[in-house]
């Protein structure tokens, strides 16, 4: 099943997000931490009159909704609790869909 993540970003936890940004990018390209869950889409929201990082969105591919929320949790940025909120939504993909 294919899932999408929107996470917001807490507004003070700026400079912390920033400090863990590679650890991030690390952790979702690690297929060691959760195997049966695939990053296929990435990247940082942004905010509406400038390029301010505001959250982030996700697509992945995991068995269920509970192996993504899983994933997510384990994040670093979970650890750090810079999500102000975060929302994980199953999706039927239909364009531009790998393989």
């Amino acid at each position: 099943m294919y899932f999408v993540v929107f996470a917001t970003h807490k507004q003070e936890m700026g400079s912390e997000r920033l400090r863990l940004s590679d650890a991030f990018t690390d952790y979702v390209h690690d297929p060691t931490h959760h195997p049966d869950v695939t990053l296929h889409h990435g990247g940082p929201t942004l905010g509406e009159s400038d390029d301010t990082v505001t959250g982030l969105l996700l697509v992945l591919e995991a068995p269920s909704l509970e192996a993504a929320r899983a994933f997510v949790a384990d994040s670093p940025y979970a650890g750090a609790d810079i999500f102000a909120h975060s929302h994980i939504r199953a999706w039927k993909w239909l364009t531009g869909r790998p393989g």
